[in-house]
């Protein structure tokens, strides 16, 4: 999530939609007094100086011990940073600062919101659930099937904290009381034309870069991409999960 002053600008941030490049991308241009809470450490691994306003709120969270956290390299100091960052948020934001549902982003800057530009990337359900899922389980010795992931994520059952229960759904992060609330919104699968269409209309400078944050994950080459994950059940079980989404944009399998 970017609240940017100088851009009057709000970038909701829908999970494995792009969200974290747009921001790393926008991060470059921001001014001292914006707020950027998604892809710090991708930020900051590119060399990237982050705002003014989030290394003052990241020394104030960490009761000014942050510069100790240098002495054990870069990758700990990022992470010290972020989860700073994160934690000074989750009063105003909730438990996922980054991707803060947009009835929480209203209620803690109701004067920007009222005001700014409001952007979100938004991705097909069924190819945003297999990306997710990849994401989810790169770090397991021996990650569930694909199947098995979903039949958790549908029961409630976040097997030991691999199924990200509490924030799967992208809805939230950009209704309130399931109206869409974005002043744009972009698709993922026509994701440059659409940032590039939105920026050039809001005058805003940009160059089109987008790093890959977070790919890289999912194996490439798979016959028929992400169809091939499923059979008809699991098809229909993504349509019931996220049906208000699908419905709305008319995504389909």
């Amino acid at each position: 999530m970017i609240l940017s002053e100088r851009h009057q600008l709000i970038v909701l941030h829908a999970r494995k939609a792009a969200g974290s490049s747009l921001c790393v991308s926008l991060a470059r241009s921001l001014g001292a007094e914006d707020l950027q809470i998604s892809a710090l450490p991708e930020t900051m691994a590119l060399g990237i100086p982050l705002t003014d306003r989030v290394r003052r709120v990241a020394l104030r969270q960490s009761r000014h011990l942050l510069p100790l956290w240098r002495l054990l390299g870069p990758g700990a100091y990022r992470r010290a940073l972020t989860r700073a960052v994160d934690h000074a948020h989750r009063p105003l934001l909730g438990r996922k600062p980054p991707h803060a549902p947009a009835a929480r982003v209203a209620a803690a800057f109701p004067d920007a919101w009222s005001c700014f530009r409001k952007l979100v990337i938004v991705r097909n359900p069924w190819d945003k659930t297999v990306s997710d899922y990849f994401w989810r389980i790169q770090n397991c010795r021996r990650p569930p099937s694909f199947a098995t992931y979903l039949q958790a994520l549908a029961a409630g059952d976040a097997l030991g904290g691999i199924v990200p229960l509490a924030f799967h759904d992208n809805w939230p992060m950009y209704t309130i009381e399931d109206r869409v609330v974005a002043d744009t919104v972009v698709r993922f699968e026509q994701l440059e034309p659409g940032l590039g269409q939105f920026f050039r209309e809001a005058g805003i400078d940009w160059d089109g870069w987008l790093p890959r944050s977070k790919g890289g994950h999912r194996p490439r080459g798979a016959a028929g991409g992400y169809r091939s994950y499923y059979s008809p059940e699991l098809e229909r079980l993504v349509g019931r999960l996220y049906a208000r989404e699908i419905d709305h944009f008319g995504y389909r399998f």
